[in-house]
């Protein structure tokens, strides 16, 4: 009896151990906060993709982009313009794969209202990117009410 008790207490600090290296992701949680882009693919166009993502971190804090890196081995979400990234757990990004249903490189840019705002299979420069959310309603908005 006492092995069965300390190997339920060995498994929940295992399970414990495990949530606090992983974050537990779920999109609807950045609605009417965040903007989100989502990278995943194979390695070559993945890498291109994080090669452009390289600009001044600020330009991603001002347009509350949230980055979430989905990757073959480990997945990251960075939500303070690139400086720090957490892993997302597998269940989280197993459901982001079947939310978007894609295998090869995708680019996602999702709006504070939920909805896709722009999907493209080849990298692009992340100015692009901040070009397609500044023309965003919500996006004039806030820089109309920063100044």
């Amino acid at each position: 009896m006492i092995k069965y008790v300390l190997l339920i207490i060995s498994l929940s600090l295992i399970c414990i151990n495990c949530s606090e290296n992983n974050a537990m992701l779920d999109l609807r949680n950045f609605e009417w906060k965040n903007r989100v882009l989502i990278i995943s693919g194979t390695e070559s166009k993945y890498q291109n993709q994080f090669n452009y993502l390289k600009v001044n971190k600020n330009e991603f804090i001002d347009r509350d982009l949230v980055v979430i890196l989905i990757n073959k081995d480990v997945s990251k979400i960075s939500q303070d313009g690139l400086k720090n990234f957490k892993n997302i757990d597998y269940e989280s990004t197993s459901s982001i794969r079947k939310r978007f249903n894609f295998e090869d490189f995708i680019l996602i840019l999702i709006g504070k209202d939920g909805g896709v705002k722009y999907r493209t299979n080849e990298p692009v420069k992340i100015n692009k990117i901040f070009e397609l959310i500044d023309k965003m309603p919500m996006r004039m908005q806030e820089i109309i009410e920063s100044d």
